[in-house]
């Protein structure tokens, strides 16, 4: 009898949007446990509006399927991570219904287009929290001199 841990299922990623920003979070999605000791993930749904446009960019840069409309994402079991790369205007509704279905969210740069929807997912972020759902806004060039 084994006494080693159950290994994990993977944890399964959405990703929200495939343009500039998407290519570049994809490519880290693909890279990053050769710099770092992540848990185990599966790149599972790149999501766009343009039905044949995201097929493309999700054989390019590495998803296993595709979907057109994000909330569909929202509901599925097997998602655990959403990453949203979309345009900023589009931030606040995805985050907020992310974090209240559950779901950790890694949200790219701008957090916001108004105070008043900074404040409302800080509150969401913080209440998803309280259920173990983790939440971060990507400014990876933050303090950085260039």
């Amino acid at each position: 009898m084994s006494m080693e841990p159950a290994s994990q299922p993977p944890l399964g990623v959405a990703m929200i949007g495939y343009a500039f920003m998407g290519k570049a979070h994809s490519n880290a999605w693909r890279n990053v446990a050769s710099f770092f000791d992540v848990p185990a993930f599966e790149q599972k749904v790149l999501v766009g509006r343009d039905a044949a446009a995201v097929s493309e960019a999700a054989a390019r840069y590495g998803w296993s399927e595709t979907a057109t409309d994000w909330r569909t994402v929202l509901d599925r079991d097997d998602i655990h991570v959403v990453d949203i790369c979309a345009p900023g205007w589009m931030h606040a509704e995805i985050a907020t219904a992310a974090l209240e279905a559950g779901k950790h969210v890694l949200l790219e740069k701008p957090l916001a287009n108004t105070l008043a929807e900074a404040e409302a997912m800080t509150t969401a972020a913080q209440e998803a929290r309280t259920r173990g759902v983790q939440s971060m806004v990507g400014f990876n060039y933050r303090r950085v001199p260039a």
